[in-house]
Formats: C-alpha cells, structure tokens, sequence
C-alpha cells in the first residue's frame, strides 16, 4: 500500500512538473510572438517611410 501512494505521488510531482515546463514554454513563445509582432510592425512603419519618400522624390521630379 505504501509503494502505491509514493507511486501515486511521484506521478503527480511529474505531472506538476510537466504543467510547469508546458507553462513556461507557453510563455517563452508567447514572449517571441510579441517580439516578431513588434519587428512586424516596425519593418511596416519603415516601408511606409520609404514608400513616402519615394513618391515625394517623384512629385519633385516632375
């Protein structure tokens, strides 16, 4: 009987720490998903600016 319960409560201490890793691997990807929004939008702003010059560099030529 005795076996069974510290059977029972290792599997349990190795689901907790299962639910543990899957949380932190939940929040690392969520961490490098914000970061690659961030580059995202970023990159966006700068093609804008650019596209911007350019057709202020094309009205000037004309």
């Amino acid at each position: 009987m005795t076996q069974r319960n510290l059977t029972a409560r290792a599997a349990a201490a190795d689901r907790a720490a299962s639910l543990a890793a899957l949380h932190a691997q939940c929040r690392a990807d969520y961490q490098q998903a914000s970061a690659t929004r961030a580059a995202s939008v970023g990159a966006a702003r700068d093609q804008i600016a650019l596209a911007r010059a350019h057709a202020a560099e094309a009205v000037t030529a004309r």
